[in-house]
């Protein structure tokens, strides 16, 4: 049996210190072509993150998620800047309760708290809203802020996949953080 779940249409999530959560629009097309043009942002992603990034990446992601039913893209806004992405990616058949979660922030927002934040809010409607039980994570080894963000806000650690990532013409081990709605 699949399940697709999809975004709530119109979602705004407001936090703590002006962080907030919208849905993905096409006006957004230029802040999210700006913030994600930077050979840094994509160091930990996968590889299908293209830089440079243009304002056609940015306008084919956003047709792209408002498509795909197993993708749920939020943006992350500091007070009335965009600032990055968070997503959850739902799994199917006997995983289908499970979505894998994935973000990223412009470095002029970087180290503010705000990822935190991000992650706790997301966090919060995955498990409310979208029907989530379990939120993954597969982080780089060497992504310590990233790793740090998922702690702070719960998530724990459930091993480390050796080389398991090829980035870069490099392999690379990669650790599976998880938090469970029961967790909250």
């Amino acid at each position: 049996m699949f399940f697709h779940y999809h975004c709530i249409m119109n979602t705004s999530i407001i936090g703590y210190q002006g962080v907030s959560l919208r849905t993905l629009t096409e006006a957004m097309a230029d802040a999210l072509s700006r913030e994600a043009n930077d050979s840094q942002i994509g160091k930990y992603l996968r590889d299908i993150f293209p830089y440079p990034y243009t304002p056609e990446h940015a306008q084919s992601f956003i047709e792209l998620q408002r498509n795909n039913k197993a993708l749920c893209c939020l943006a992350i806004f500091s007070g009335e800047n965009f600032a990055g992405i968070i997503s959850f990616t739902f799994q199917e058949d006997i995983y289908r309760h499970s979505a894998e979660i994935g973000f990223w922030l412009g470095k002029r927002f970087q180290g503010r708290g705000i990822m935190t934040e991000a992650v706790r809010l997301g966090s919060e409607y995955a498990f409310r809203d979208l029907n989530i039980i379990r939120l993954f994570a597969a982080v780089f080894e060497p992504n310590i802020a990233s790793k740090q963000v998922l702690v702070k806000n719960g998530f724990q650690m459930e091993g480390k996949r050796r080389k398991a990532v090829i980035k870069n013409k490099e392999f690379v081990n990669d650790y599976l953080f998880a938090k469970l709605k029961d967790d909250e």
